[in-house]
């Protein structure tokens, strides 16, 4: 694939091409990325390439290691865990506050957010659902109304998207994802708070078992493969 160097600058289009590589599962955890080899492929200078694999690197998509190079950023089966763990924490809190504290255009927007969510959810394009969800948790934290909460949960989003890639690949998944989301929205609604973060602590926890489920190639236990 070719970088067009039409609408974005070229480091972000090579950042969008090799993030898609990653999430599609063209590239594999573990799979070294061979600068000249990456360089001829996409047509672009070495520079370029570098400026991407450090944005790359810390959203945690990518590891680059001395004496080695960059590659491709595993995830132990037992940090996916953590990581979702500490979402939960985060997200139902988040998910709380919001009914509490969001006002009726922070509700409006949360549901346009969700339809344009769900229209994501037809297209079987893991990226464009990963661009909506970006979207959707940028409204759910801004009426959630506390900044040190935002700020946590944007410590974890680099390890989160791939989960949520590795989740939303699974058959039927983005379907019960959307249904599930669209269930909460009907809570917050409501002004179920109880109710709604409940109902988003069992979304998460589905969506962690997509995610660790058959594995094997893509994840290790931290005593070595499954």
């Amino acid at each position: 694939m070719k970088i067009t160097r039409v609408y974005a600058p070229v480091r972000e289009q090579v950042v969008e091409v090799i993030r898609a590589e990653i999430v599609n599962g063209d590239l594999r955890p573990g799979q070294r990325l061979v600068e000249r080899e990456v360089c001829e492929r996409l047509d672009i200078s070495r520079n370029t390439l570098r400026e991407a694999l450090r944005q790359l690197e810390a959203e945690g998509f990518v590891t680059i290691a001395p004496n080695r190079g960059p590659a491709v950023a595993v995830l132990t089966a037992d940090e996916a865990r953590q990581v979702y763990q500490v979402r939960e924490a985060l997200e139902c809190m988040a998910v709380r506050l919001f009914v509490e504290r969001s006002d009726s255009s922070d509700r409006d927007k949360l549901r346009d957010v969700v339809a344009r969510l769900r229209d994501a959810h037809t297209t079987g394009s893991v990226t464009t659902m990963l661009d909506a969800k970006t979207g959707f948790y940028d409204v759910l934290y801004a009426g959630c109304g506390n900044d040190v909460l935002r700020g946590q949960a944007a410590l974890l989003q680099s390890r989160l998207y791939q989960l949520r890639a590795r989740s939303l690949s699974r058959p039927g998944r983005p379907i019960d994802s959307i249904a599930e989301i669209e269930q909460v929205l009907e809570l917050i609604a409501s002004g179920d708070a109880a109710g709604a973060a409940e109902l988003w602590s069992r979304h998460i926890r589905g969506a962690a078992a997509a995610a660790l489920a058959d594995n094997t190639d893509n994840m290790t236990e931290s005593g070595g493969r499954q």
